[in-house]
């Protein structure tokens, strides 16, 4: 029933989507350790992310998703370095045509468009794959819910109690973008 997303897609000229390789993993923990302290106000993986290996093994893990057609990631390159992700979150919906979509940037490269742009692309390349794409923002995230809108998205509601970023239970909003 599934189908491969592209591997390559192309945003912009400095700014390409890959498919999440083990040559990603040294740049992506390199923005992960220098901007630890700012990331993980947003994303409830850093504690576990705390060397090198930690983010080989992280890949790894997403390369085995992929052959199981339940998840894929996209190392987001710009200027062929690895600067952070853009995903179809596990468990795809192949069934109902359904994605979730999740991403983080280094801060160093926010407020260019990257995300909302490469969001775009990727729904523009796979939406005869999906009729229906998600997004859910922590509350507290206002970059990630402006993605959700620029690209858009549909407000559909909020889910209370949705995820827990270091010691703080986040409301999440919900969105939605039907093809």
């Amino acid at each position: 029933m599934s189908q491969t997303p592209p591997d390559t897609l192309v945003v912009t000229a400095d700014t390409r989507l890959e498919k999440l390789h083990s040559r990603h993993a040294a740049s992506l923990f390199q923005q992960i350790d220098r901007h630890r302290d700012y990331l993980c106000q947003f994303v409830n993986w850093t504690p576990f992310n705390t060397q090198l290996s930690d983010t080989a093994l992280f890949v790894k893990k997403c390369e085995q998703e992929a052959e199981q057609g339940i998840g894929y990631v996209w190392a987001i390159c710009v200027e062929g370095q690895a600067v952070g992700t853009l995903s179809f979150n596990p468990a795809i919906d192949w069934q109902n045509r359904t994605a979730h979509i999740g991403y983080w940037l280094s801060p160093t490269y926010q407020g260019r468009g990257i995300v909302s742009q490469g969001v775009i692309r990727l729904i523009e390349a796979t939406k005869t794959h999906f009729s229906r794409y998600i997004l859910k923002c922590a509350v507290h995230n206002l970059r990630s819910n402006q993605v959700a809108t620029r690209c858009g998205f549909e407000w559909i509601g909020q889910q209370k109690n949705a995820e827990q970023i270091g010691e703080v239970l986040y409301a999440q909003n919900i969105y939605q973008r039907l093809e």
